[in-house]
């Protein structure tokens, strides 16, 4: 098949290092390539994805970035898989599927979501699960004695929950993420992260790369302790596909994500608290078997090619005469 990947510009393909829509898609790329198809990508400057020609946005703009793809876009594609929204919005003559790594997908005829939690909150579409190359992520069976909180510092992501837990069990908790500097998370790190900080409770800044793998290796068990509702949680593979346990509270799609280990789902941080303590956790080599088997970038790939043929097949996308890529091609070509 011959198949456009649209990404969006906010960070190259892959990431260096956090960027979880950027490398799902430098996964899928390079997995459909391995296996013969023809895949052309749209991504920001620097993107160093094996994808089969990759044009780069010459601009910030999108309304430039769009007249950019519909110049450069070859006439015998066979469709179109948009992880950014601007080209399954204007509706092009080719089959166009759109991927919402978070919630909503409005206005794009054929809308595919991260999990089914979040594809039936929608009443519309299809879903396909995440996937990560396992090999990529380090697998140790002996751990050491912290515990991680790996993620953005904000509220809805319960960093305080994974503090309160480390207090209750008396362990070391490593905190790293991303800081966003707007006043109300300043404010949230400042009250509710900062004055607990201490030897045991540290706060390591956000990681990536090798440090990032070192950590979520070595934990004795990561903290999922997010409470709104997650589209899907890439935390949870990716430190499962180390062979580390990760505890999860039950919101958005932490129970989908992690159904076939419904010993690591907690319903606060009592009970979090308490597995912590018992340390009944699946083995390591159960952890990386899990995301082998469910999350890799295979099984990623076979589904999504699954899904390209069934909207080929049954002719799911319908064509536009007066789309706004139409319009837009057709001031183009004056």
């Amino acid at each position: 098949m011959k198949i456009v990947q649209v990404s969006t510009n906010s960070l190259p393909v892959p990431p260096e290092d956090y960027g979880g829509t950027q490398r799902d898609i430098h996964y899928l790329t390079e997995e459909l390539v391995r296996r013969g198809h023809e895949v052309i990508l749209f991504a920001k400057k620097g993107s160093k994805c094996r994808a089969t020609k990759t044009f780069e946005y010459p601009t910030d703009d999108k309304d430039e970035q769009l007249d950019f793809i519909i110049k450069n876009m070859p006439s015998d594609v066979d469709i179109i898989h948009d992880h950014y929204g601007i080209v399954a919005r204007a509706n092009p003559p080719i089959p166009t599927i759109r991927n919402s790594h978070s919630k909503k997908a409005k206005g794009t005829q054929i809308p595919v979501f991260v999990s089914k939690k979040i594809r039936d909150k929608n009443k519309k579409g299809y879903f396909v699960h995440n996937g990560i190359r396992v090999s990529d992520y380090p697998y140790k069976q002996k751990k050491k004695g912290y515990l991680l909180f790996l993620g953005r510092i904000m509220s809805e992501k319960g960093v305080h929950l994974a503090v309160e837990v480390a207090q209750k069990t008396g362990k070391e908790l490593i905190i790293a993420g991303t800081f966003n500097n707007k006043p109300k998370y300043e404010t949230y790190f400042n009250e509710k992260i900062k004055p607990h900080l201490n030897d045991k409770i540290r706060y390591v800044g956000p990681v990536g790369g090798t440090e990032k793998m070192k950590l979520l290796s070595e934990a004795s068990c990561v903290l999922f302790t997010s409470t709104w509702n997650e589209p899907f949680g890439l935390v949870l593979i990716e430190a499962l596909a180390c062979g580390t346990p990760v505890l999860g509270f039950k919101a958005g799609a932490v129970p989908e994500v992690l159904k076939g280990l419904p010993q690591l789902l907690c319903n606060d941080v009592n009970e979090m608290s308490r597995k912590v303590r018992a340390r009944k956790f699946p083995t390591p080599r159960t952890c990386r078997l899990y995301v082998i088997k469910r999350y890799s970038d295979k099984v990623m790939a076979t589904n999504f090619l699954k899904l390209y043929r069934k909207v080929l097949i049954n002719k799911e996308y319908k064509i536009k005469k007066d789309s706004t890529w139409n319009t837009r091609r057709n001031s183009l070509d004056k």
